[in-house]
């Protein structure tokens, strides 16, 4: 009798292990992916989708819009369009090019500004 209780916990340790290394794996996972995604936000944070250079912050009619020195191009972030909008429908003749390149961003059913095509 003493070898079935015996037998029995020694299964049950084994069962309470097998467990908490089931816990250990996936906490570990967890962090290794939480890590993982963090080091590619960080990697590519504020680089140029073009050509890979790192980006700097330019004032472009009051609205911050990150440049690329390399290759020249300009980056707008969600919302700067309608910000750069709001700017050119206040001002002279000039304006209203912009406001046609501007057109270029501006979704037809809802009238809101959108990202650049891709």
């Amino acid at each position: 009798m003493a070898n079935k209780w015996d037998e029995r916990k020694k299964a049950k340790e084994d069962e309470y292990f097998v467990k908490k290394e089931r816990e250990l794996l996936a906490n570990m996972k967890a962090k290794q992916e939480s890590e993982a995604r963090e080091a590619a936000k960080t990697a590519s944070y504020m680089k140029c989708p073009k050509c890979g250079a790192d980006l700097t912050e330019r004032n472009f009619e009051d609205v911050k819009v990150d440049a690329c020195p390399d290759c020249h191009g300009i980056w707008i972030d969600q919302g700067e369009i309608g910000l750069l909008r709001q700017i050119h429908e206040s001002r002279g003749p000039f304006s209203r090019i912009m406001n046609d390149i501007l057109e270029i961003f501006h979704h037809p059913k809802t009238g809101d500004a959108t990202t650049a095509p891709r």
